[in-house]
């Protein structure tokens, strides 16, 4: 079977074929056998670069025992990737799409994000997440407090990847405004600000960058974006976060190529690491003051 390109849906349909194997405690050896094929295209279909059959999907679904809500995710998935209808955005509204974000940053090597209104999550103290989850229940009627609970787990497990071996190389550019907004209280604000600081002294391979508000021609005003890279082994993408749904992923390589760019342009108006780093320990030591 030829390889495919390595589209953003091949990829995450990859990845949870990938986890339901490995859950099933099966090599890649044994997958291919139930469907007569070799071990290297099971490999090359949990990189994304392979694609099957809907009713070979299904025997590996009964191989691994998936879960029947799985199964329909998966093979929902499944027909998305088959699609060959080009996209310049991809909208991720299957169950599970934010664990195939947390999958792509897994795979990263270098992440790039940018945010002007919050504390970009990878860096959120837990009391600054749940500030930001009893802020979005008080909007949303019927709130589920175990589904909040769900989101709160997902954001601190997700910031594992700043503790993993071999770490990709994460560079945050973060609003003045960020900085001064209170989520919860102006106390949690402080614990977060703390936070960020020991995070960049603890972590070599975290940069932060701090935009003043009075910084002019900012390139990226109007929502976060995430440009997630990979190493020569697959295309780059880029995740921007929505309010409603997991966000979208832009597909497109001119378009994550103004991205890359906008990013570039946004650190380069940035103040320096050092700097910044400089500027946020002093706005620590007025929070402090001001609660004295």
């Amino acid at each position: 079977m030829a390889q495919s390109r390595a589209t953003i849906e091949r990829r995450q349909l990859g990845a949870e074929l990938r986890r339901l194997r490995e859950g099933a405690g099966k090599s890649q050896k044994e997958a291919a056998d139930v469907i007569e094929c070799d071990a290297s295209l099971i490999s090359r279909l949990e990189r994304g670069q392979a694609s099957l059959k809907i009713i070979e999907i299904e025997s590996l679904l009964d191989y691994f025992h998936a879960p029947s809500d799985s199964r329909e995710q998966i093979k929902g998935l499944a027909q998305t990737a088959r699609q060959r209808k080009p996209r310049r955005v991809y909208s991720d509204g299957l169950p599970g799409a934010f664990r195939r974000l947390l999958d792509h940053e897994q795979d990263a090597t270098e992440i790039y994000y940018a945010d002007s209104e919050l504390i970009p999550g990878l860096l959120q103290h837990e009391d600054y997440i749940r500030a930001m989850m009893r802020s979005a229940e008080a909007i949303t009627p019927n709130a589920d407090r175990e589904d909040s609970e769900t989101h709160v787990r997902f954001r601190l497990e997700r910031q594992e990847l700043l503790e993993r071996t071999n770490p990709p190389l994460i560079w945050f550019v973060i609003g003045e405004a960020a900085l001064r907004r209170p989520i919860g209280s102006q106390r949690i604000l402080q614990s977060q600000l703390e936070h960020l600081l020991a995070m960049v002294e603890r972590h070599p391979h975290v940069v932060v960058q701090v935009v003043p508000l009075n910084a002019v021609d900012h390139p990226l005003l109007g929502g976060p974006i995430e440009i997630l890279r990979f190493g020569d082994t697959v295309p780059d993408i880029v995740h921007q976060p929505t309010f409603i749904g997991a966000g979208v992923y832009v597909v497109e390589q001119r378009d994550i190529d103004e991205c890359t760019r906008a990013f570039d342009r946004l650190r380069a108006i940035a103040l320096g690491p050092q700097e910044s780093q400089d500027f946020i320990a002093r706005h620590v030591k007025e929070l402090g003051h001001g609660h004295g």
